[in-house]
């Protein structure tokens, strides 16, 4: 899932009904940040930033803007992480 949102997203062709659908497949799985390969988008971005991104954009710019990442591990945003939970929470409870 992490290629194919930066490789779309790279594209310009995300929105968020084909963010959804790609989702979709991995509703009930057991996906988690453990296979992660760190993926980033030609404006540097992660995966999770663009599921963010696209599917909360001002949640996402607030996160962003107003939460520091974690000096101890500088890729870290808690205020990405808990919006990234929110997200694939509600959107995979309705499938």
């Amino acid at each position: 899932m992490e290629e194919q949102v930066v490789n779309l997203y790279d594209l310009n062709v995300l929105n968020r009904e084909t963010l959804h659908a790609l989702m979709t497949p991995f509703i009930d799985t057991d996906i988690d940040h453990g296979g992660c390969c760190d993926l980033k988008a030609k404006d540097g971005k992660s995966a999770d930033d663009i599921i963010c991104f696209i599917m909360e954009p001002e949640k996402y710019q607030i996160a962003v803007d107003n939460f520091p990442n974690d000096p101890d591990y500088p890729e870290f945003n808690s205020a990405l992480s808990n919006l990234w939970y929110e997200i694939t929470r509600r959107e995979w409870q309705f499938w």
